[in-house]
């Protein structure tokens, strides 16, 4: 598993700050500014286990509330208004499992829609009659995406017609 090296080095990285030293406006800051800098990459070509995603999560709620990434503090606001921007009442932190579907959604989108070698020769590979295959493919890109591609296709207007094009160019 390739995402679990830099989840390990961003626990570390967590557990390293002295978040006795900063205060919660500064721990956000860290989050936002160094954590998940770290994770957008990775993220955007890789589908991460959600087990590992909600695992890290969990690290970086207890480090914001409490400081330390073992420690759980009780808290009467949910994660998930936490992750809001701040126009809506949040801390503009993102959701690592929201980010992560996004991110695949986003690649799956350019796939279908690029002329680009890559996406030509993975269109080629995974898609016959506007449906994916049901085999699986080495492919760290397809794996991604493959669960995005209905996503798209049911709530893509009109599907039929503009992207049927593009899948077969030919």
């Amino acid at each position: 598993m390739l995402q679990q090296p830099l989840a390990d080095k961003i626990k570390l990285k967590l557990a390293s700050w002295k978040a006795s030293l900063l205060s919660m406006t500064g721990r956000i800051q860290l989050v936002r500014s160094v954590i998940q800098s770290m994770l957008t990459y990775s993220i955007s070509i890789y589908n991460w286990p959600t087990s590992l995603l909600k695992e890290l999560e969990k690290s970086i709620r207890n480090f914001v509330w409490s400081g330390d990434t073992e420690k759980r503090k009780l808290v009467t606001v949910s994660w998930k208004k936490v992750c809001r921007p701040f126009n809506q009442g949040g801390l503009n932190l993102r959701s690592l499992c929201n980010l992560n579907t996004a991110s695949n959604l986003k690649l799956c989108w350019t796939m279908i829609h690029s002329q680009k070698s890559w996406a030509l020769i993975l269109k080629d590979r995974v898609i016959r009659a506007k449906s994916t295959i049901n085999h699986h493919i080495f492919s760290s890109l397809w794996s991604s995406m493959k669960e995005e591609f209905n996503t798209i296709k049911d709530n893509s207007a009109p599907f039929g017609v503009q992207t049927s094009l593009l899948l077969n160019p030919c």
